[in-house]
């Protein structure tokens, strides 16, 4: 359910979803992203976020070593500055739903949703089916616009939790 206050979704919400495991700087520049066009549409940003990996349940045994667990990300995701962050429990049920039900369930008659900004590389529902072209066409149908954000990079590397899971298993803690 959203943590906000009644009537802060009155006029939508700019919003971006993702397992967001550590809120790193490729995440913050995401929802910065985000609350700007939240700012600039005149409604609420959130964020759209899981009560546990993706993976655990899609791929248990490849499943990848959390940075954070669901208290600290939802204290990382509040330290933000987002209106509303929104966590969506994940099961079997939801791994095998249609990209579209999610669309619409969560998006458009949860958060009113006028703008998603993900990563270019998001993807969602059974099978992974749902891409950053498949929510542009859904929301051309359903209104709102679509931003498929760029990975952030470090020194000519990603920032993302893939890599900073690595970095912390080699030991380099500082990097």
């Amino acid at each position: 359910a959203p943590v906000a206050a009644p009537g802060v979704l009155a006029r939508g919400a700019a919003v971006s979803i993702g397992a967001y495991d550590g809120v790193h700087l490729g995440h913050r520049a995401l929802i910065g992203r985000t609350r700007q066009e939240a700012s600039r549409l005149g409604c609420a940003s959130a964020v759209v976020t899981f009560d546990r990996h993706p993976a655990t349940v899609v791929r248990p045994a490849s499943a990848p070593r959390l940075l954070t667990d669901l208290d600290q990300k939802l204290a990382l995701l509040a330290s933000t500055g987002v209106d509303v962050t929104v966590v969506v429990h994940f099961d079997e049920r939801r791994a095998a739903e249609e990209p579209a039900h999610f669309v619409r369930e969560v998006l458009v008659d949860l958060l009113h949703a006028r703008a998603v900004v993900v990563g270019e590389d998001f993807h969602f529902g059974r099978a992974r089916a749902g891409n950053v072209e498949l929510l542009r066409t859904l929301g051309a149908e359903l209104g709102f616009s679509v931003t498929g954000f760029g990975l952030l990079a470090d020194g000519g590397q990603p920032v993302s939790s893939t890599r900073i899971r690595a970095l912390l298993a080699a030991g380099d803690v500082e990097q």
